[in-house]
């Protein structure tokens, strides 16, 4: 099949799946790249179509009611780079329950009100690399499944669950239900990120670009620490901050 028309009805919706509106009314997202599209499909996601320009000579295991050819031309305007490397796959939005994911000893990220889908598509990668349990958003972050974000994870939004938007009392109570200690980065605090052990049974909070960690989530939070630094910086980009110590996370378990 060639679509050499941007008025057919599937350019139209894969299009409006740049609005996180519709994304969510049709529970569907879209993965650009060759890395991206070749982790989706290794994936247990559910992969609703891989489109490819007419020219494409990527060898894909996809069936072919699901595999779709586009004019060059149309692949650029439904894409969301400049320089789109021609392929993406449209995939089903998985469905996490959160009760199902926390349990003891487990590794995990909590992001509040993280607001550059650069930043958040990059502590994904950490998380990933780092062996992370799970990563949830809170606090109107920015959503997991804009473009930019997901171009930034380079495909680790498939290898660990990433919750969105998830209610704060709801996840704060599932952790304590389960015995993990909550801590958050603070620029003020008296212990230093090695001081405390963040090897396991733990999550970690990162907060906003410029303003932290909400105040109102001091109610949760078991302690804090910082990351010493000897510069003349004030802070460090919350991504930078998050696989800092989720590199000192694993170094703290491997000479266990």
């Amino acid at each position: 099949m060639l679509i050499t028309s941007e008025k057919n009805d599937l350019i139209k919706d894969i299009k409006k799946l740049s609005e996180k509106k519709y994304r969510y009314e049709k529970k569907l997202f879209f993965v650009e790249g060759k890395n991206s599209v070749f982790e989706a499909l290794k994936s247990g996601f559910e992969i609703k179509y891989v489109l490819a320009s007419e020219d494409c000579d990527i060898d894909l295991d996809v069936e072919k009611d699901r595999l779709i050819f586009v004019d060059k031309g149309i692949f650029k305007k439904i894409s969301d780079t400049v320089t789109p490397q021609m392929i993406m796959a449209v995939v089903k939005m998985p469905d996490y329950n959160v009760n199902d994911l926390i349990k003891e000893d487990g590794l995990y990220i909590i992001l509040d009100e993280v607001q550059d889908p650069g930043n958040l598509g990059t502590i994904i990668r950490s998380a990933d690399a780092f062996n992370v349990d799970a990563v949830f958003t809170i606090n109107n972050t920015v959503d997991v499944y804009n473009p930019k974000a997901l171009r930034s994870t380079m495909g680790s939004i498939f290898h660990l669950p990433v919750v969105n938007d998830v209610p704060v009392d709801k996840l704060f109570e599932a952790l304590k239900r389960n015995g993990v200690r909550v801590l958050s980065t603070n620029l003020k605090a008296e212990k230093y990120i090695y001081d405390c052990d963040i090897s396991k049974n733990i999550a970690l909070i990162f907060g906003n670009e410029s303003r932290g960690v909400n105040k109102s989530l001091d109610i949760y939070v078991d302690g804090s620490f910082k990351i010493p630094m000897d510069g003349m910086a004030e802070s460090l980009n919350v991504s930078v901050a998050a696989s800092i110590c989720l590199y000192e996370s694993q170094r703290q378990r491997l000479i266990k």
